[in-house]
């Protein structure tokens, strides 16, 4: 009976031990809680995507202004003229651009770009330079350029027109191409046109001669 009673208030003591213990240690976890800060970033860990890039005009030279007008979204794709889908805003309100052609490249680091009055859209405005690549030239947004401040930024990769999933956009330039060709090519193609015409004269006069 002695031995019974022993281990029944040994195992009582020991459960009381416990007993504490966990009180103890459930009663601190609000303490911890509020002692841990919390993160001043609620969306860290998000991506920035970039889901549209159009460029107007499609041809300039040089002293000519290019206006790129951008949409920056937490989301990977789908993009509406009205409205983008999670919109991003950036903060600096900066990006870099890469302008480049087979005649080179040129980039453009931390462009400011304006906010328009759709969330998430925004335009950069070009004053196309000499030390731009010239002919068929392809604007895009640079890999990592567009931050919203809050640690999250993007997109992954360069993006232009090619690589946005709205068909619409067109970042593409044809930067002193038209100008270039007729410089070139304009005085041999009129020389052409006047010997060819001259020649069929000729031919027409040999006929009415003969006639």
């Amino acid at each position: 009976m002695t031995i019974v009673t022993f281990w029944t208030r040994l195992m009582w003591k020991r459960w009381t031990v416990l007993l504490v213990m966990l009180l103890l240690f459930v009663s601190t976890l609000p303490l911890a809680a509020a002692a841990s800060p919390k993160s001043s970033y609620p969306t860290a860990g998000k991506t920035v995507f970039v889901i549209n890039v159009n460029s107007m005009p499609r041809s300039a030279d040089v002293g000519t202004t290019v206006v790129t007008t951008v949409a920056v979204s937490y989301e990977p794709k789908g993009f509406e003229m009205a409205e983008v889908p999670d919109p991003v805003t950036l903060s600096p309100e900066t990006i870099s651009f890469r302008w480049v052609s087979s005649a080179g490249e040129k980039v453009v680091e931390n462009a400011p770009v304006v906010p328009t009055d759709r969330a998430g859209v925004y335009e950069y405005t070009q004053t196309v330079r000499d030390d731009f690549p010239t002919g068929t030239v392809t604007i895009s947004v640079v890999a990592g350029s567009c931050s919203d401040g809050q640690g999250n930024s993007g997109p992954p990769t360069d993006v232009d027109s090619h690589s946005t999933t709205f068909e619409n956009d067109n970042s593409i330039v044809q930067i002193g191409a038209t100008q270039d060709l007729l410089a070139v090519y304009g005085i041999p193609i009129v020389i052409a046109i006047v010997a060819i015409v001259a020649v069929l004269l000729l031919v027409l006069r040999r006929r009415k001669k003969k006639t």
